[in-house]
């Protein structure tokens, strides 16, 4: 069962697997920032298992092309982008069988920071507790759930047997 790091102990981890990466979305994307548990992946598009999270099961969906403002996105792509979340949050719900699924594009308008990135991407995280609140959810205070290398490989089955 994955366990709760401190979320110094997991931004340091993040940041040792980052390396001197400019962006983590595209070190992600170029599997350059540690073990990539990808779900679904073509030429445009990623969509993992992130291996730092609030809650077990959470979906990341990463465009590939570096895009950091909404203004760069034209109807196209956004559209296949929420699509994709559309699939994952889909497919979260029959692996996880959660009571809902909370979905958020985050970023930072501050720059890239070890735990956030300039870079779009959107997040799928199922939620399971009924005062699940967005403080909780998005928040490291309480600590960040990590996985042992067969658990991953066994939620990545389960997600790629739905996809």
């Amino acid at each position: 069962m994955p366990i709760t790091i401190a979320r110094a102990e997991a931004l340091e981890r993040i940041k040792k697997e980052r390396g001197e990466a400019a962006c983590l979305m595209c070190a992600i994307c170029d599997r350059a920032a540690g073990p990539v548990h990808a779900i679904f992946e073509d030429d445009a598009h990623l969509v993992i298992l992130p291996r730092y999270v609030r809650r077990w099961g959470q979906v990341m969906v990463i465009p590939k092309l570096h895009t950091t403002t909404f203004a760069e996105v034209d109807e196209a792509a956004w559209s296949t982008l929420n699509a994709l979340v559309l699939g994952a949050a889909r497919a979260a719900e029959k692996v996880m069988q959660p009571r809902r699924c909370y979905l958020a594009s985050t970023g930072s308008s501050a720059g890239e920071l070890v735990q956030s990135s300039m870079h779009l991407h959107v997040h799928v995280i199922p939620l399971h507790e009924p005062d699940d609140k967005p403080a909780d959810i998005f928040s490291w205070t309480n600590g960040v759930l990590v996985a042992e290398e067969s658990e991953w490989k066994d939620l990545l089955r389960r997600y790629q047997a739905v996809w």
